[in-house]
This record gives C-alpha cells, structure tokens and sequence, in this order.
C-alpha cells in the first residue's frame, strides 16, 4: 500500500501507541500535536526511541495542517477538543481516525449535534472518518474460540470493563463517558443497526462504577445487555465480555519480538492474537488506500455508539 503522512494531535499518552502502530502500518509519521511547548521534546524522544519518529512537533494545529499537509489525522488529545480538531482536519481534507468517544461536548445533544457535523463534513470532503474504539477489532479472535457460537443470532450480551484513574478518581457519569464506547462498540461491530430500546434501561451510577442493563432489538430479535465500566486505582484490571454466556477474560503482555500483543482467555485456553488497536489502525489505513470499503468503527457506527451513551446518561 501507498505510505500515507500521519499527525497525531495529543502523542504524549495513548497517542504514542497510535503513533507506533501508524508507523509500523507503513505509514510517516510526519508530525505531533501538543498543548504544552516544553513537554514537546520529551515525546518525540519518547517516539523516537519507540519507531524512529523523525517528524516535527507543533502546538498550533493550523501550522500543522498548513506545513505538513497529512493524509491523515489521528486525534488522541482530550474529548472536549475532539470536535474542533476533527473539523479542522476534515476541511482540510484529510482522513480522521478520532479516540472515543467521537465527541463530547457540554449536553448530550450538543455531542450527538456536533458529531453529525463531523459527518456531513466527511461526506462533503469526501475522506473517512472512523472512532478508534479497538475492542470492535477483538472479534475475529473470539469467533476463533467458539466456532460453534452463532454470533449474529445471541440473545445475551455482557461486559466488565476496568480502567485506571488517570490524575484523581472519576465518578461514574465520567467513566461511563469515557469506558462505555468499548462495550457498545462490540455490540455494534455485531449489529451496526441495533436499536436499544428505551423502555428496557435500568441505569446503576454508584461512587465509580456504572452499571447500565437493557435489550436492543437486531435482526428480527432481542439481545439483553448487561455492561459494567468501573475506575479503579491500581491493577490488575477486569477486562471481559461474552455473548450468550461464552466469556473471555482480555489482557496482554509483549511477545518474544517486542511487539505487543493481546491475550484473550477462554476457561484454560489462552489465545494469543495481534493488539487490538494495531487491527484497527491497519485497517483504517487499509480504507484509505481502498482496499477496504469503511473503517472498522465508520462515523455513521460512531453515531450510534454516542446515541447508545446519550441514552443511558440520560436514565442514570
């Protein structure tokens, strides 16, 4: 495939795996994005030391777009800036693969507003948009566990899913903004066009943990969702998921080559499999060059991941 030029707005966290894996998609890192000049030099040495990243720095995302002109942008950098640099971005005609949730911004109808700018924006400009929410990728590894499970056809849906608190405990509307897209993304990487049903939501916010349960309707039929997301201090973190009771257990460790890797258990198997977000960020790279029609998480996927989230923040 083409190597494509790539920025990374927000590379000091999270933005430095996506940066490693842009780069090791055979794409150029050509540049990063900051909010703090003197923290700058400290990631690209960090990024140099992690692929060979030898673009340039930049706190101003203009200059960025106006010196480096990428095929891509890759946003990391905190939700409340995702749509501004988003839109940036699209009208400068580059592709956007955007950390979720896709947008957040002051009420949930500012978000769902903002977020079908985002889209219309990417239609008119005629590049894709898609929402990096990597456990949508985890798929194709847990069909090779249960051959026998007909995954379209479950009629049970659950999810525990831990993170770590990044500065200071978060309660449970916080986590729920910034957790509750994995979950909801597997569930649509199932059924794209699933409809929750309103009447169904029972919404558990207590201290940091959230608890959402309620029954979407795909295909004909009903899958009941149980999902609880959930800040802790320390590690080790819960990570699992099951349709119709088949349950893996997630995590990952670093492989005899260096290169990470996710771990999925299933009872005593263990599988070992390609990083989840690596997947994805192949195969975005992949829809840009064509050969694939859609990201993974598409925008119109994203939509519908925010509208879940708007629905079960507005039952808590």
């Amino acid at each position: 495939m083409k190597s494509f030029r790539v920025a990374v707005a927000g590379a000091g966290g999270i933005g430095r795996h996506h940066a490693k894996w842009h780069a090791r998609a055979g794409s150029d890192v050509v540049a990063i994005l900051g909010q703090r000049p003197e923290r700058l030099p400290g990631t690209a040495r960090i990024l140099s030391e992690l692929f060979g990243f030898h673009g340039r720095v930049y706190c101003d995302f203009g200059d960025l777009l106006g010196h480096e002109q990428p095929d891509i942008v890759d946003i990391c950098a905190p939700n409340g800036a995702h749509y501004d640099l988003a839109c940036q971005a699209l009208d400068a005609g580059c592709h956007v693969l955007c950390e979720k949730p896709l947008v957040w911004g002051s009420s949930t109808d500012e978000s769902l507003t903002q977020a079908e700018d985002l889209r219309q924006r990417a239609q008119h400009a005629g590049v894709h948009l898609g929402m990096c929410s990597q456990y949508a990728a985890s798929l194709p590894q847990y069909r090779r566990l249960f051959r026998s499970l007909d995954l379209p056809a479950s009629t049970s849906f659950s999810a525990e899913m831990e993170t770590l608190s990044s500065h200071q405990p978060r309660d449970a509307r916080a986590i729920w903004i910034d957790m509750g897209p994995h979950p909801l993304s597997l569930l649509l990487a199932v059924w794209p066009s699933a409809t929750l049903l309103e009447e169904s939501l029972q919404v558990r916010f207590a201290g940091r943990t959230a608890e959402a349960s309620f029954t979407v309707r795909v295909d004909g039929h009903n899958c009941h969702c149980q999902i609880t997301v959930r800040d802790r201090d320390r590690g080790p973190l819960t990570r699992r998921f099951a349709f119709d009771g088949y349950t893996v257990d997630l995590t990952g460790r670093g492989g005899d080559d260096g290169v990470y890797r996710s771990v999925m258990v299933a009872g005593d198997t263990e599988d070992l499999g390609d990083d989840f977000m690596q997947l994805l960020i192949e195969q975005f790279t992949r829809a840009v060059a064509g050969v694939d029609s859609l990201p993974l998480v598409p925008v119109e996927t994203a939509l519908r991941n925010l509208a879940f989230q708007a629905s079960v923040l507005a039952a808590g």
